[in-house]
């Protein structure tokens, strides 16, 4: 009889053929992993910088309240150059259009002197009520007013009864009309008082090169205009 011969099994011979793939496919899996590591690790700073831009473009978020909050300050500060120099009779803050200017180490000292603060407060009071003049009033607050206001008829003007009666019908008549008329007067007020200490303090039409005469008046306009844009920004990221 011939001796029975040993045949390996099928199983053996499948597993010593798929544990290279199996060995391949894990090694394949950990570069893929240690590869996005480090893509992650490169991409870190942009994708730091990237959701900060975010936090100053993304409106009501604190970066904008931040824009806006540094607008208003610096178009203040920008407009505050002509009552500082008008009112107080202080040395130009800025360079711009001007023959001196209290350079950098008095820039250091102004955080010191009373009248800097008194100008910047009055510079943010004209840039506000400014601002709110150019605004206007809101539609829904303006059909508000109105609705309420049909609310209210006027019969016709008294013939027979006292002057008494005549003057309340008058003063009826034109109930809330002096209050409008006051608000837009303060507006005037505001608007040549920020023009008078602008132009006062930086006189365009005191140099004779057109370039510079029309350089200074679209600086003059741009300082007026600064504190109501900063105002404007400020008041659209609350």
């Amino acid at each position: 009889m011939k001796s029975a011969e040993y045949k390996p099994s099928n199983d053996s011979n499948s597993t010593a053929a798929t544990s290279p793939k199996t060995s391949n496919k894990r090694v394949t899996n950990y570069v893929e992993i240690l590869a996005g590591w480090i893509v992650d690790i490169i991409a870190l700073p942009v994708t730091f910088i990237t959701h900060i831009v975010a936090q100053f473009v993304t409106p009501g978020s604190s970066g904008t309240k931040i824009l806006g909050a540094m607008g208003f300050f610096l178009g203040t500060l920008l407009s505050s150059d002509g009552i500082w120099q008008t009112l107080f009779q202080g040395v130009p803050m800025f360079v711009w259009f001007e023959k001196t200017w209290i350079g950098w180490f008095g820039w250091l000292t102004l955080p010191f002197n009373l009248f800097f603060w008194l100008s910047l407060a009055i510079s943010a009071l004209v840039q506000v009520m400014e601002a709110r003049s150019l605004r206007g009033k809101r539609p829904d607050q303006a059909r508000s007013e109105f609705e309420e206001s049909k609310q209210y008829t006027l019969s016709s003007k008294p013939t027979a009864n006292i002057d008494l009666t005549t003057a309340l019908w008058r003063d009826y008549k034109v109930a809330g009309m002096k209050e409008r008329y006051a608000g837009g007067a303060i507006a005037l007020f505001f608007w040549l008082f920020d023009l008078t200490t602008t132009f006062v303090g930086r006189n365009p039409f005191a140099y004779t090169d057109p370039g510079q005469i029309l350089g200074c008046l679209v600086y003059n306009f741009t300082t007026m205009m600064a504190g109501e844009i900063g105002y404007t920004i400020w008041r659209l990221t609350k």
